[in-house]
């Protein structure tokens, strides 16, 4: 799985948002904690304006109104703060990262900021790995299952505290688990390549099995992997979507 020592340097960080879509909707509050030595050695916290007005769907979540933000500036005088945070960083973590890292690199292209670099891990995914047997793999039944705690759900820093110490229960039990020292997909023709695309910039060819066994050819541009799965922008489907690498059986840079 992981590497992690002692002077390893973990982010754990959640958004709230006034909905789903990272082009139409924005962030309404920035969250992170840092973690080393064993120990959070920092925070960040922050409402945000989101420049619209916050649908009740939203508020429902996660009980910001817009009462709350009318007075907070907005996303693009925070964010430089933020990405600073985040890139002490040896990991970033995040329940359902792919949600998070695609509003972080939208409001980093409204903003004409540099998208943030440091590898992000997917709580979500890592725990239906090492945790099975949940009832569901939201991040508030985890937290009760594990008793990791019960804080106020569903605002971004009490959500990333509970990621942290999820991703803190995933570490010890892949520690306990033979041959678990090193990542799973060191090695692993699939892993190595997506960084390649992901440095890069290139895009790749795939040939994937999907839940139903039935194989695909497809060309994908990679936009963020966690070492388990990888977030790619599809261009058959023309959107973007979520790869399992176990589930990739060919692989190659498109056009070789």
């Amino acid at each position: 799985m992981y590497r992690i020592t002692a002077h390893t340097r973990i982010v754990a960080l959640d958004l709230e948002t006034t909905g789903l879509s990272a082009e139409r909707d924005r962030i309404v509050e920035f969250a992170a904690v840092c973690w080393e030595n064993g120990a959070e050695t920092g925070h960040f916290q922050t409402l945000v304006h989101p420049g619209m007005p916050i649908p009740p769907a939203a508020i429902a979540v996660h009980g910001i109104t817009d009462g709350m933000v009318r007075d907070k500036p907005s996303a693009g005088e925070v964010l430089p703060a933020f990405l600073d945070f985040c890139r002490q960083a040896d990991f970033l973590v995040a329940h359902n990262a792919p949600f998070d890292m695609r509003f972080l690199r939208a409001e980093c292209q409204r903003q004409g900021l540099p998208e943030l670099t440091v590898t992000s891990i997917d709580t979500c995914s890592l725990s239906r790995r090492l945790l099975p047997g949940a009832p569901n793999y939201r991040l508030d039944t985890l937290t009760t299952v594990h008793g990791l705690g019960l804080r106020q759900a569903h605002r971004a820093l009490e959500d990333a505290r509970d990621c942290l110490a999820l991703f803190l229960l995933c570490l010890q039990r892949q520690s306990s688990m033979p041959h678990t020292t090193a990542p799973a997909t060191d090695g692993r023709e699939e892993f190595h390549l997506v960084r390649t695309a992901l440095e890069s910039g290139v895009t790749l060819m795939i040939e994937y099995q999907d839940g139903r066994g039935r194989v695909t050819r497809r060309e994908i541009r990679p936009l963020w992997t966690d070492g388990i799965a990888v977030e790619a922008f599809c261009l058959l489907r023309n959107e973007t979507r979520l790869f399992s690498l176990e589930r990739i059986r060919k692989i190659s840079v498109a056009g070789i």
